[in-house]
């Protein structure tokens, strides 16, 4: 079987990986693009409601509530929203591609602008359009058939999961408004955990059956130089803490605090040396916070944060 890659069009190279579920799939490299990939398309997995078993009970970690997940969902988003919307946005459609249960289209509208969904799950898909109250559309196409632009277009960890992503963000770019952005937030290739700290059990768990692209800041650039726009930014950004990674090293398992992409097991630590008010647990806490932000900036710098961050700009 010859498969080429979906950014550059050269051949790639094979290898077997098992995936988080235990499944051996092959998997598939570009070495110009620094770009993996699978060849299949995870699509009806994912509108099954699938992604949740492979992504997080097959890791041994909890499927969380409708309930769990908005509130955790929330607290993620106030800081993407704090960042990308501003209040030229108020009144103006933005649109969030994998809007799960809607917990950051809701924060969009609390802020003034006119948020929109899409989300192939539909069990997701119906309770952001039935207790939000918020349109969410069940595909991109059917999204499309609206003829709506939009202000700004957001996809928070869905790159991943999308067959060709050229030309899907080149989609996204035709949706936006003359001057709009797409804003896109998607797993880095170039881990620290798997490629820097050599963690075996990390690499076992890294590669998901439903997550068919994994990209390097190298693989975003060259993919988002394809695309017809004004200006683009491509970074990385470090989310998950030194502790998160500690934690990898001494126990070879996951652990979560119910945030994608990042954790808050820092935020907790400083909290409770606060709480006891002492002058040691200040001093410890000025040592902690100062080490972990080095410790994210280091990684940032060698674009090894396991974040890709993107804006393009129509």
């Amino acid at each position: 079987m010859s498969v080429t890659c979906s950014i550059c069009g050269t051949a790639a190279s094979s290898r077997l990986v098992t995936v988080r579920s235990g499944k051996q799939l092959t998997l598939w490299h570009c070495t110009p693009c620094d770009f993996d990939f699978f060849a299949h398309d995870p699509t009806g997995g994912l509108a099954a409601n699938k992604l949740d078993e492979t992504r997080l009970k097959a890791a041994g970690l909890d499927i969380p509530t409708v309930e769990r997940d908005f509130a955790n969902g929330i607290a993620q988003s106030r800081p993407d929203v704090e960042e990308y919307i501003d209040a030229g946005d108020r009144g103006a459609r933005v649109l969030e591609v994998g809007c799960s249960v809607g917990y950051f289209l809701k924060l969009v509208r609390d802020a003034g602008a006119l948020p929109h969904g899409v989300e192939v799950n539909g069990q997701r898909a119906d309770y952001v359009n039935s207790q939000l109250g918020i349109p969410c559309d069940n595909s991109l196409e059917a999204c499309e058939a609206r003829g709506l632009k939009f202000r700004k277009i957001f996809l928070f960890y869905v790159l991943e999961y999308i067959p060709n992503p050229v030309a899907y963000l080149q989609r996204l770019v035709d949706m936006l408004e003359e001057g709009g952005s797409l804003i896109v937030v998607t797993p880095n290739l170039s881990d620290a955990i798997k490629d820097i700290w050599g963690n075996e059990a990390f690499r076992r768990f890294f590669y998901d059956e439903h997550a068919v692209n994994y990209m390097s800041q190298t693989a975003v650039e060259r993919a988002v130089a394809k695309l017809r726009k004004r200006d683009a930014s491509v970074v990385t950004r470090q989310g998950y803490s030194f502790v998160n990674h500690a934690s990898w090293f001494l126990t070879n398992a996951p652990r979560t605090t119910g945030v994608v992409g990042g954790d808050n097991f820092v935020r907790n630590m400083l909290e409770t040396l606060a709480a006891g008010k002492t002058a040691l647990g200040a001093q410890l806490a000025e040592q902690i916070r100062e080490f972990d932000t080095r410790y994210r900036r280091t990684l940032e710098a060698a674009r090894f944060g396991n974040q890709v961050r993107v804006v393009v700009r129509k």
